[in-house]
């Protein structure tokens, strides 16, 4: 199939195809050192194995293999390997989160934050085909984030974090996914390239400026809240309004760009 010309001269469409690539790629990673942690949960370990990461893992291939398609002139190995040298060193089990109720939750945000910025991709990419991938990514993030929310609910009946230990844990793992998952994953993506990119490259701050423009316009912002702010409920209504307060303002300092409408 022939590259569509207004996807190949889309620096945007590139970069965001390829980090999403280089991080669902590197599921395995993550699979591996989950393992350890839950190693008594055999339950756990069989969903990691069987449906988490098949799943994660191609994903990856999907962007991968429209990469390789649309812009051959891309070292994709080369570049992943300079991202899986900076990256696999964060996914070891002492960067992980020091519960397993914890940890569980910091997979609620990653998994709501990921369905949702391929919600928003869903809406901009300008082919049915990049649309269709990005409608299929999302909607087993969404699977994923029910699946670590059910597992966080377990562990929690037990481990009884307060909601203040629960939203320090979602606000410091929501700051991750930029600064440190998709700020990896974008590093080597200039670097690469066996002959000139047909677009002009961006920085990375050029690339964050445009997707907050993008996530200003199609992010469901009610559907992104409703999804954080479950594992926060506390089941009463009264405790429960100042949380959605705080949900609104983790919100707004995660993705400044949304103003009010967050």
């Amino acid at each position: 199939m022939a590259a569509e010309p207004s996807v190949r001269s889309n620096a945007f469409i590139f970069y965001s195809l390829a980090t999403v690539s280089f991080i669902e790629t590197s599921v395995p990673e993550f699979v591996s050192t989950l393992n350890q942690m839950y190693g008594e949960d055999d339950e756990m370990r069989v969903w990691l194995q069987e449906t988490w990461l098949p799943e994660e893992v191609e994903h990856g291939r999907l962007a991968k293999d429209y990469i390789a398609r649309v812009w051959p002139e891309f070292e994709w190995q080369a570049a992943y390997d300079a991202f899986l040298a900076r990256y696999k060193p964060r996914c070891d089990v002492q960067y992980m989160r020091p519960s397993l109720a914890l940890e569980a939750l910091s997979r609620c945000v990653t998994e709501t934050q990921t369905a949702m910025i391929y919600r928003c991709l869903e809406s901009y990419m300008p082919v049915e085909e990049l649309k269709q991938m990005m409608h299929k990514l999302s909607s087993e993030e969404v699977g994923h984030y029910r699946y670590f929310r059910k597992t966080f609910d377990r562990y929690n009946a037990v481990e009884q974090h307060g909601v203040i230990s629960r939203l320090r844990t979602m606000v410091a793992r929501s700051e991750l996914v930029r600064d440190e998952d998709i700020a990896f994953a974008f590093e080597p993506l200039n670097n690469f390239w066996r002959s000139p990119p047909p677009f002009e490259t961006m920085t990375w701050e050029a690339f964050l400026e445009m997707s907050g423009d993008i996530m200003k316009r199609y992010m469901p912002v009610e559907a992104a809240t409703r999804m954080m702010f479950k594992p926060l409920e506390t089941g009463s209504w009264w405790r429960d309004r100042p949380v959605k307060a705080l949900m609104s303002f983790m919100v707004k300092r995660q993705y400044p760009q949304l103003g009010s409408e967050a």
